[in-house]
């Protein structure tokens, strides 16, 4: 039975996943509004269909909770990697997991927000917009942090049998790298730094959706390995 619930934590990143990008396509947010445009031009873009971003925003609320369990998934294979040793790596991994999509729910509330009332003044719907995607896009350490506390982990681990392969060490540690520039979005508003650019939005979110798919295989691969050993271990006692 846990290593069926753990499965099943590591697929709530693809349930994740194949959620949350249906959801951003359907409020318009790929391209987004862009960060140049002025307040009446953002307010225009809640006031049309303002359901759509009450229901999206809503339920991206609720799901981030998937997000929390895939995390915790990954934390039980690093404690894997840890063994004896103090759990530095499964617990930075969670924490900053836990912290990402804490981030997660206070920028998809400033969207449901924005579309709650869209009557009203534009300056004030321009300003919860900027400050829901500078949080979505640019606070990019808790992932940087997750990305990089698996990627040591993995390097670190030296059985025979690694939990998970070198070469996802290699991955996380590019993952995290391409995160970073996210980091600038607060500096531009225009450009492929800007919220809407190559280095702002579409590059680090496709990495994103990549990496929890990634991931998510990963760990139920290491799951497998361990649920046949355990069997083979309690026949051999048998």
């Amino acid at each position: 039975m846990n290593y069926r619930f753990q499965q099943l934590c590591a697929c709530s990143g693809l349930a994740l996943v194949f959620i949350l990008f249906p959801l951003l396509i359907l409020m318009g947010f790929f391209p987004p509004p862009s960060p140049s445009e002025g307040a009446d031009a953002i307010a225009a873009h809640y006031a049309n269909d303002s359901w759509i971003f009450l229901l999206g925003g809503a339920v991206t609320i609720q799901i981030s909770a998937l997000g929390v369990i895939w995390t915790a998934a990954i934390s039980v294979q690093l404690r894997h990697i840890e063994g004896n040793l103090p759990p530095v790596f499964s617990l930075s991994q969670l924490v900053c997991g836990v912290l990402a999509n804490s981030v997660f729910i206070f920028a998809c509330a400033g969207w449901v927000v924005c579309a709650f009332r869209p009557d009203r003044a534009p300056e004030i719907i321009q300003t919860l917009n900027d400050w829901a995607f500078i949080i979505f896009l640019g606070t990019v350490s808790p992932l940087m942090g997750q990305a990089l506390s698996i990627g040591i982990a993995t390097f670190s681990d030296e059985s025979s049998e690694p939990v998970f392969p070198r070469w996802a060490g290699f991955f996380n540690c590019w993952v995290a790298a391409i995160f970073l520039p996210a980091g600038l979005i607060p500096f531009f508003k225009s450009g492929p730094f800007a919220w809407d650019g190559l280095f702002g939005l579409w590059l680090p979110v496709g990495v994103f959706g990549g990496w929890i798919v990634v991931m998510s295989f990963l760990v139920l691969g290491a799951i497998k390995r361990q649920k046949a050993d355990a069997f083979a271990a309690l026949a051999g006692a048998k």
